[in-house]
């Protein structure tokens, strides 16, 4: 008996129709993915950003001296927004910008992402004391640089020196926990 009399082949329509039907489902797809894929890069540097103040936290305490955090331009100068990077360092001569000579802790890339933040008093900078104590509070918003992609995470510092994440679980714009609006490129 020949083995191969009852196998069959895909017939050129078949193929086309699956071709068909997987195009479909991957033009379905890609809109969530896109959207999955920037709450990730946004979430991600909320975590880094986290972990950036806890950093200098833990080091004014245990240096007993008072480390910054802040985002930087291409001139290493604390601003508020539009910053390319976010700088731990403990500006010793306490001119707002990281300088050459002074200690550098950690240095993180903002790509994908904008930072932004709303500290007391106006300033464009959280420092920690030897205490542990916030000496600004406020946070950083980290939004998704996609002008069309309205979400983003919030690094809460409050003048304990406590920090801590703003969770949206139900994705109706607010923080679970402290029910303040995130908005992220407002017009």
């Amino acid at each position: 008996m020949n083995r191969y009399a009852n196998t069959r082949a895909f017939t050129l329509l078949e193929l086309i129709i699956t071709l068909a039907i997987a195009a479909i489902l991957l033009t379905i797809a890609t809109p969530s993915f896109t959207n999955f894929t920037q709450k990730r890069a946004v979430s991600q540097k909320a975590v880094q950003v986290r972990s950036a103040l806890e950093l200098a936290r833990g080091l004014a305490v245990s240096q007993h001296q008072i480390w910054k955090v802040c985002t930087v331009n291409a001139l290493d100068a604390c601003v508020k927004e539009d910053g390319v990077r976010l700088l731990v360092f403990r500006d010793d001569n306490l001119d707002n910008s990281f300088s050459t000579g002074e200690s550098l802790q950690r240095d993180i890339d903002i790509n994908a992402v904008e930072i932004e933040l709303s500290a007391s008093f106006g300033v464009n900078y959280i420092r920690f004391s030897g205490s542990g104590e916030a000496m600004e509070l406020g946070n950083y918003e980290v939004c998704s640089s996609n002008q069309n992609f309205d979400y983003g995470r919030r690094a809460i510092i409050f003048r304990s020196g406590r920090i801590r994440l703003s969770s949206d679980t139900d994705a109706d714009g607010y923080d679970d926990d402290g029910g303040v609006k995130i908005e992220c490129h407002t017009p």
